[in-house]
Formats: C-alpha cells, sequence, structure tokens
C-alpha cells in the first residue's frame, strides 16, 4: 500500500515516469556556501589531457603508486558502517593505509572516527574541504544514501578513487549519472557490495553456471529478523550540523511528533534520504540473482505491496513483498521485522533439477526428490561467512593495478535498479515497467 504523500523523487506526468535532478546546488540545500560550477582552468585541462593521453587517471597522473606503495585515503560519513570499513582498511594485506582526513556532520561520529584514523590525521565538518586535501588519494563514501550522487561526482572531480557504499544511488536517474562520469573521469570506483568478492558466492556462482539446477524460472530473496520498535526521546551525543546533513535533500524535520532526531538517528527510514530496507538490502540480494540467472541486467517491470506495521513513525514499508519479472523467470524479495525464526538473509534459486539455498552459513544444493518425494539431503554444500576484506582488497589492488574492481558502477547500478522501480511501484500502487532507453513507465496489469 503506497503512502498519500510519498516523498517525491520524480514528476508523474501521465502514465510516464519523468527522473527528475533533485539536487539543487544553493546555500539553503547544503547549509553552506552555494557550490560554484566546476570550471576547469586551461592548465589543469592541459595537464589532464596529457595523462588522458597516457592512460592515466587524474590521480595516477599525480603518483603512480608501487605494489606494495601506502594508500592515503579519506573518509565521507565515519558512523558505524564507516568506521568499520575504516579499521578494514588499516588491517588490509595489500597495502599499507593511512587515513589523512575524516568527515562527518555529527560530533559523536567525528570523534569516534578520529580515534581509529590517529593522531595525523584532519578533521573536517565539510567534505569538500577534505576532498580539497591533495594529500588524500582515495576515499570512503559511507554517507546516508542522499548524498551519494554528489559525493561521488566531487570525488571524482577532485581526482579520488573512491569505495562507494550501498546503495549506489538514490534515484534512477542519479545512478545513470553517476555511471556517466566515472566512464568519463577513469578514477577507481568500488561499489561496497562485498558479496562480489566473497569466495563463497563465487563458488556457489560457479555451481549454477554448470547447471546443475537445470532451468530455473523461479528466485527468491528473503530478510527476516526481530527488531524493537523505534525510541522516542533519543538524544544526540554532541553537536550535529541538520542543514548540512540534509543537504540535497532540503529542509527537513529533525524530530517526528514525540519522536525526538528520528529523522537522523533512523534516517533509512525516510523516502527523502534513503530508500529504505528495499535499496538497503535488496542491493545485496537482488544483485545475486541477477548475477547468477541475468548475467547482472535488471528486470522488466516490478510490482510492490508493503506497509509499516512495527516502526512508526517511518515513511519506508517495514514489512514488504516485492515481485520482479525477468525474461526467463520470476523473482520476490520479501522483508518483515519479525520473529527470529529464519533469521537474517536467505537467496533461494529453484530449477527443475535442484535447489540453491544461499544465506551467511554457506551454500547448500538440494537435488529434486521427485513428486510426493521427501526434500532429500544437500548434494553439495559450503560453510563459510561474507566478510567484507576481500572486497576491500580488490579495491586497493585496482588502485595500484589501474584495473576495474569487481563491483564497479555499472554493476552497482543495475544492482539498485530491481529495489528502486519496486519503491516507484509501491508509491503508486502500480506496476512499474523498466523501458530499455531506461525511463519508467505505469502499466496496469
Amino acid at each position: 500500500m503506497a503512502h498519500d504523500n510519498p516523498q517525491a523523487d520524480t514528476a508523474f506526468v501521465g502514465h510516464t515516469l519523468l527522473l527528475s535532478p533533485c539536487w539543487r546546488e544553493t546555500a539553503a540545500s547544503t547549509g553552506g556556501p552555494a557550490m560554484k560550477p566546476r570550471a576547469v582552468s586551461r592548465r589543469r585541462f592541459l595537464a589532464q589531457s596529457a595523462a588522458t593521453a597516457l592512460g592515466l587517471s587524474a590521480f595516477s597522473y599525480r603518483r603512480v603508486l608501487g605494489a606494495n606503495q601506502r594508500v592515503v585515503m579519506g573518509i565521507i560519513g565515519s558512523g558505524g558502517r564507516g568506521r568499520g570499513l575504516m579499521q578494514i582498511f588499516l588491517k588490509a594485506k595489500t597495502c599499507p593505509v593511512e587515513f589523512a582526513g575524516v568527515c562527518d556532520v555529527y560530533e559523536a561520529n567525528l570523534v569516534q572516527g578520529m580515534q581509529i584514523a590517529g593522531t595525523r590525521a584532519k578533521n573536517y565538518e565539510d567534505y569538500r574541504e577534505l576532498l580539497a586535501n591533495r594529500d588524500i588519494q582515495a576515499v570512503i563514501i559511507a554517507t546516508p544514501d542522499h548524498w551519494h550522487h554528489r559525493q561521488l561526482l566531487d570525488a571524482l572531480d577532485a581526482g579520488k578513487d573512491v569505495y562507494l557504499e550501498k546503495p549506489m544511488s538514490w534515484s534512477i536517474e542519479q545512478g545513470l549519472e553517476m555511471v556517466s562520469a566515472t566512464r568519463r573521469s577513469k578514477q577507481i570506483v568500488q561499489v561496497g557490495m562485498q558479496r562480489r568478492s566473497a569466495p563463497l558466492v563465487l563458488e556457489a556462482l560457479q555451481v549454477v553456471r554448470e547447471g546443475t539446477l537445470g532451468e530455473v524460472n523461479i528466485a527468491r530473496a528473503q530478510w527476516f529478523w526481530n527488531m524493537l520498535p523505534l525510541v522516542k526521546n533519543r538524544q544526540l551525543k554532541g553537536r550535529l550540523n541538520w542543514q548540512q546533513f540534509c543537504g540535497p535533500a532540503g529542509p527537513q524535520p529533525l524530530d517526528r511528533g514525540e519522536y525526538k532526531n528520528v529523522s537522523f538517528l533512523n534516517w533509512r527510514y525516510f523516502w527523502a534520504f534513503s530508500g529504505g530496507n528495499m535499496t538497503d538490502q535488496g542491493t545485496h540480494l537482488m544483485d545475486v540473482i541477477q548475477w547468477f540467472l541475468n548475467d547482472g541486467q535488471p528486470p522488466r517491470a516490478a510490482v510492490c505491496y508493503g506497509q509499516v506495521y512495527r516502526l512508526q513513525p517511518s515513511e519506508t514499508p517495514d514489512t514488504f513483498c516485492a515481485v520482479f519479472e525477468y525474461p526467463k523467470f520470476l523473482a520476490t524479495w520479501t522483508l518483515a521485522y519479525t520473529n527470529s525464526y529464519q533469521d537474517g538473509w536467505k537467496i533461494i534459486l529453484q530449477g527443475n533439477n535442484a535447489t540453491l539455498e544461499l544465506d551467511n552459513d554457506g551454500y547448500r544444493v538440494y537435488p529434486d526428490p521427485g513428486r510426493g518425494g521427501k526434500p532429500l539431503a544437500a548434494s553439495q554444500q559450503k560453510s563459510g561467512s561474507l566478510p567484507s576484506e576481500p572486497h576491500v582488497e580488490n579495491f586497493l589492488e585496482c588502485i595500484h593495478s589501474r584495473r576495474q574492481p569487481n563491483a564497479p558502477v555499472e554493476v552497482g547500478h543495475n544492482a539498485v535498479l530491481a529495489p528502486h522501480l519496486a519503491n516507484l511501484a509501491y508509491k503508486y500502487a502500480t506496476r512499474a515497467v523498466l523501458r530499455p532507453d531506461g525511463k519508467v513507465v505505469f502499466a496496469q496489469g
């Protein structure tokens, strides 16, 4: 069931969805000085042209890294996920990593990020100042979804390689612009979809491609966990630059009735900042399904039903079921804050010869028991986990080699297209169809 007044991320004209930009480069939207058009001086243009002629990016033009040379990094968004990534980068085996800059608009996050980075790092509230630090070669962008587009483009313009947390984009149109800008820049951009580098998932992919499952016409993705309701009257642990946090979203309420600071502390549940769990977790799971069964390509259409049952005052649904149409199969994506039975995520690919289950415990292949038969024991299985370390190592290796990483922007964009399409179907309570030209139209039936 759609919300009566969803946060507008598109313009609806007739039956055609015209995707419209949400960014306005003004002081009012960023909480800081207006961002000037990115003019390129003649000297810089000639320097970049020379670098391009040599096959070098703006970064590698300044410094070509040796195989084990230290990578100096900065992080934009040192919240929980950002700090976790910092620790993984600092323990990397590919090469030494140093953090020279930490940026966050929330004092508590900034302090904790600086504790990890060390005393040599500089702290920033404005990410543009961090990007201006010429010592920084690569950045992690681990901010809320609505900032990914602007910050990626600015990082590319500053000549930085980027590890960009998923979901890659806040809207379909932004994703297209991010792909285009990355291709022009020749920088290395890795989207934080760690399953793309996980040995366990790669092994399961091989099982599917060997034809073990037979013809797969149905795929299921699910994520269940028990979660307490949102807390009223939560207090912040330090200063917050709320205007800067909102940025491209424009002015937004920080409090929602009795739920103090909820728009910041639980930003993922509000359309202005995020696509909710549909895009946050759906990016991971729908990517695996598309990768295994459809050469990574997005669906043709989607429908979605959802509701807010437990997480008031959330705007994005806490319970939903989406159905996606692909050329040779259907896929479902279901999420609920329910009891802990089957807690966590799972992907099920059901073929006419066998079924594959993939989750945090590994993968299992169950052969067809025959009509009326009982399920058989797994004929193939592999236990294990899905750490982020291989994905980080792959990014660092690509900084040195200048090869494309395992999850480039094209992969990140296609992965989040399915969840974006489902969110649009949910908001407008109809079937959303993705046309070959990238435009979305609504059709009944």
